[in-house]
This record gives structure tokens, sequence and C-alpha cells, in this order.
């Protein structure tokens, strides 16, 4: 590993790759109702485009990391973005649903790559000290960008299109590829292999059998899910319950986004103060709290979005402040198989929030009350998890 300051252009490079994958599926969001429109589906249909890429990004999860190990990190990261422009041209070119859920799909498997690789190539370089500002960089990035993207999102559709939004990306992942190809060097060291099938999946298992990490696992796919079932059907409820349009959907979608990074950043404040088990206390509690205000707002009739959203960023607030702590200490769990952890835990959390995706399709949209209730519900399940799995946020 290398001493000295970061790399600025590196650094940029890297906070680009690993942000392409939120990005592009914040930018797609608003274009949800769109494409029921233009293909008469119904809303579970739809909602396949972002399940079924969920799952990719899952099992793309698993397999950049191998990946990156044995062949290289630019290779990994030229390939990812490569697969990810062939799924954007299917996507762009679909005439049925069915083409459309496939080019999402290849697309989320080569976006997998980037937050994988910018981490194992962050490792190869940098000393610990130095590894926490360099990602403390690369998330501010890919908040700033996922924020911005539903608007953006919003308004490419309104102004070209549902399809516009596959050519974005395709541009998008031209820039970001001439930027690796040029920037990136090879970091992998020499010798580097992957571990083998099998000893990954004695060690998870092996994982999974600990009541502990068993429940951070639940605990955050509760977290995980909640938020990608409200985002992915909130598109649905602004246009047919509230009469708003998509692109109003990106701008009230900066009350999640500000609610997750506050959360976030009052991790480094409060830790000082207080411990882990606090934290995700109080962070769980916040979920609760601001989905049973969310439901309670439009069980009484009201119907701004604003008092759908605020309470929204306040449960986003709670899960930036718990999900981060949940985290680390399911990987602190197993120091010597920490990558085999974090990527037990990533993948089971695209798995859940895929099918949690998925079922909650089948449900009305003219109305906020379903998707409003399963997050009331699978907040107060998760505050029920505390009581379960006591340990588990202590991170003892």
């Amino acid at each position: 590993m290398t001493a000295g300051a970061p790399d600025r252009s590196l650094v940029v490079t890297l906070a680009a790759v690993a942000a392409l994958g939120p990005v592009a599926t914040n930018l797609y969001l608003p274009a949800l109702p769109a494409v029921r429109e233009h293909f008469g589906a119904s809303v579970a249909e739809v909602q396949a485009t972002f399940s079924v890429s969920l799952v990719m990004f899952a099992f793309g999860i698993l397999a950049w990391g191998p990946i990156s190990d044995r062949y290289g990190r630019r290779i990994a990261v030229i390939g990812g973005l490569a697969i990810m422009v062939i799924g954007a041209i299917v996507s762009l070119a679909s005439l049925s649903l069915g083409w459309l859920i496939a080019g999402r799909a290849l697309q989320a498997f080569g976006t997998a790559t980037g937050i994988v690789t910018a981490r194992a190539i962050i490792s190869d370089l940098y000393p610990v000290d130095q590894m926490a500002k360099v990602l403390a960089s690369i998330t501010m990035v890919a908040v700033l960008g996922n924020s911005l993207a539903p608007v953006a999102g919003g308004l490419i559709t309104a102004g070209f299109g549902w399809r516009a939004i596959f050519a974005a990306l395709v541009l998008a992942a031209a820039v970001v590829a001439v930027a690796v190809w040029t920037r990136l060097p090879e970091t992998r060291p020499p010798g580097a292999h992957p571990p083998r099938a099998r000893e990954m999946a004695t060690t998870a298992w092996s994982l999974l059998r600990m009541p502990m990490f068993t429940g951070c696992v639940l605990q955050s796919a509760v977290i995980y899910a909640t938020f990608l079932v409200f985002i992915s059907l909130a598109p649905y409820v602004m246009v047919s319950a509230l009469g708003r349009s998509p692109t109003e959907f990106g701008f009230y979608y900066l009350f999640i986004a500000v609610g997750y990074f506050l959360g976030n950043w009052s991790v480094r404040r409060l830790m000082a103060r207080h411990d882990l088990h606090w934290m995700v206390v109080a962070g769980v509690l916040l979920t609760a709290g601001g989905a049973v205000a969310a439901l309670a707002c439009v069980a009484i009739g009201l119907t701004h979005p604003l008092w759908i959203f605020v309470p929204i960023g306040v449960l986003s607030y709670g899960q930036g402040l718990a999900l981060p702590n949940v985290t680390a200490t399911a990987v602190s769990l197993a120091p010597q198989y920490a990558g085999v952890a974090s990527s037990t835990i990533g993948f089971l959390q695209q798995i859940v929030g895929a099918a949690a995706v998925q079922w909650m399709g089948r449900f009305p949209t003219d109305t906020a009350l379903p998707v409003l209730l399963f997050c009331a519900v699978a907040c107060l399940l998760g505050v029920g998890m505390l009581y379960v799995f006591p340990r588990v946020q202590a991170g003892r």
C-alpha cells in the first residue's frame, strides 16, 4: 500500500464508478408510471423491472469480488461497465416488458462491480487510516448522486420520455469508462486469488448459524426492504393517489436522501457519547415513529405529499443511524472473513428487498395506505427484533 495523500483524480474516478449503480436505479424510479402506461401493464408486472434488477445486483455483489481478484481490478470495472451499457441499450430498444426486464437485469449485474471493486482498490492502495477518509469521500459523492438522480430522472422522463433514461445511462457509462481507462491503474496485489466457492459457502453458512449474525441480517434486511418498497411504489402513489407528476417525486425524494445523509453524519457525531447499541435502538425507534406517523397522517385524510415525505424523512434518518452500525456489527463478528460476511449480508439484503418489492406490487397504488402500512409493520418488526436479538445490536 502506498503512503501519502490520496490521489484526487483516482478518488473521483472511484466515486463515479461506485455511484453509477445507485444513480442508475434512482434515475429510473420516476419513469415507472410512464413504463406502466406505455406497456399497459399492471404495477406488479412493472415492479419486476425493479425487483429482478435487485436480484441480479445481489448476484453481482457475490461475483465481482472474486472476478477482480482473479483477473484484475481494471478488467472487472471495464467488464462491468460494458455489461451495463449492453443492458441499457437492450432497455432502450425494448419492444416488450420482458426485454426491458432483461435489459435492467444486465444493467444491474454490471453496475454491481462499482462498489465491490472500488472497495478492493482502496484496500490495495491505502493504509487503514486513509481508507476511512477515501470511503467517506466516495460515500458523499454517492449520496449526492442518489439525491439528484430522481430529480433528473423526472425531468428527463417528462421532457423526452422514459427511454431517454437509458440513453443518458449509456452516455454516463461511456464517460466513466474513459476515466477508468485513462486514470485507473491495476492495483491487484501479485499472486492474489479469489476464495473458492465452497469455502465462501461454508463460511457464510457458519455465520448464519450464529444468532448475533442472523439478527444483524434480519434487522438490516427489514431496514433495506422498507426503503426499497417505499421508493419503488411512491412514484405510482404520487401519480395515481396524489395527482402529482413524476417530476415532483424527484424533489420530494430529497427528504429521504437528506434524512439518510444526516443519519450517517450523526453516527460520527454521536459515537463519542453513545455506544453502538444506543444508536441502533434510537435509529430503529425513529424508523418506526416515522412510518407510523406517515400512516396516521394518510389515514386521517391528509393528502399533501409533505404529510408523507416529512415523516419518511425521519424514518430515513433512523435508517442512516442504525444501518451502518448493524452492518459493522455483522462484519466484526468474523474479522478473518470480513469479505464473506459483507457479501453475505449485502446479498441477503438485496434478495429480501427484491421479494418485498415484487410482493407489494400486487397491492393498489391509488392510495398510499398499503405502502405505508407495509413500512409501519416492517419497522415495528424491527423494534421487536431489538428484544428477540438483544445482544446483536450491542455488538458484544
